[in-house]
């Protein structure tokens, strides 16, 4: 099995097409502006979004992608301007391995560049129609219900299953289904396409964002970039977290709610330990697993192409990264 990252290298040459696509749309004279923008930018990431929307298209049309990089683009902006404000929430000191815009300029520019990429963004999307405009705005208006919707229940030690998904639902799935939609809908493909495609990418994003959620404690932080147990530190209740609160004995139990309500005497390890024997990692890779089971079940009513099978090569990295701690 493929991993991401040589997934990724098979479509280096569309990664490099919407990188030049973003720092083209992203320049302005306003010196300052564009060095911190770029500096963004140029600090990388999986560029997931945007390849989603760019394999979802060529999937509905015999049109060129090209037609529909600069959508590809806004997507990726939004994206990136999402995780500056969340660095700046968290005080967040480094991302993707490299210190944050927050930590390197300070929190009032990088609010700033955060909101010049939304607006960047936007000004992307509109090229493509007001149809596939309101897909790009209600997709942000999701990220910030489910953005407050998490901040609004940090440190809550009673927090359900359900207002959990609801939170990843708002802030990665829906996110990950106007990829799709947009792109769909650019395309003029038919109904069963665009449903198809969407619910495929909603699913997946339901599955990356329970596996990130895992790997934040059992991943590694070379490869990650980002500190591990960092939503502990932050006091975020993720799937894990409900889990083992609920099933954990009352030792396990007492240990994760210390450390959940900002107890830094506790050791990684000891909180790890915790998570691996309450069986909650198993079980948010069994839900994980059942998101991407999902996603491929939608991708089975469309019609193949190499674009499809690029994707269903994707869903399945994402079983494959859930098997090898499962």
């Amino acid at each position: 099995m493929k991993s991401f990252f040589e997934w990724e290298m098979g479509l280096h040459g569309k990664v490099e097409e919407v990188n030049e696509t973003l720092l083209r749309n992203i320049y302005t004279a306003q010196d300052e502006l564009y060095r911190m923008s770029k500096y963004v930018i140029e600090a990388g990431g999986k560029r997931f979004r945007p390849l989603l929307t760019i394999l979802a298209y060529e999937i509905s049309t015999s049109e060129p992608y090209s037609n529909i990089l600069d959508l590809a683009a806004g997507y990726e902006l939004i994206h990136t301007a999402s995780l500056i404000h969340d660095d700046i929430i968290d005080n967040a000191t480094v991302r993707r391995g490299l210190p944050t815009l927050n930590h390197v300029d300070g929190e009032s520019n990088a609010i700033v560049v955060g909101d010049y990429l939304f607006a960047k963004a936007y000004e992307l999307g509109s090229r493509y129609g007001p149809t596939v405009s309101k897909i790009m705005a209600d997709a942000s208006s999701n990220l910030a219900e489910g953005q407050i919707l998490e901040a609004t229940n940090l440190g809550n030690l009673d927090l359900q299953e359900d207002i959990y998904l609801e939170i990843i639902s708002n802030k990665t799935a829906k996110f990950f289904g106007a990829c799709a939609e947009g792109a769909t809908t650019a395309a003029k493909a038919p109904y069963e396409v665009r449903i198809n495609l969407t619910n495929f990418a909603y699913n997946l994003g339901m599955a990356f964002q329970v596996t990130d959620d895992i790997m934040d404690i059992v991943g590694d932080q070379e490869k990650m970039g980002k500190p591990v147990l960092a939503d502990i530190g932050h006091e975020a209740i993720t799937l894990p977290a409900i889990y083992a609160l609920k099933h954990g004995n009352r030792d396990a139990k007492e240990t994760l709610r210390a450390a959940l309500t900002g107890d830094n005497t506790i050791s990684g390890d000891k909180i790890k330990t915790v998570f691996m024997e309450t069986g909650s990692i198993d079980y948010s890779f069994r839900k994980a697993k059942s998101f991407t089971e999902k996603a491929l079940e939608s991708l089975g009513k469309t019609k193949k192409s190499a674009d499809l099978d690029l994707l269903m090569e994707l869903a399945l990295i994402v079983i494959d990264r859930i098997e090898e701690f499962g």
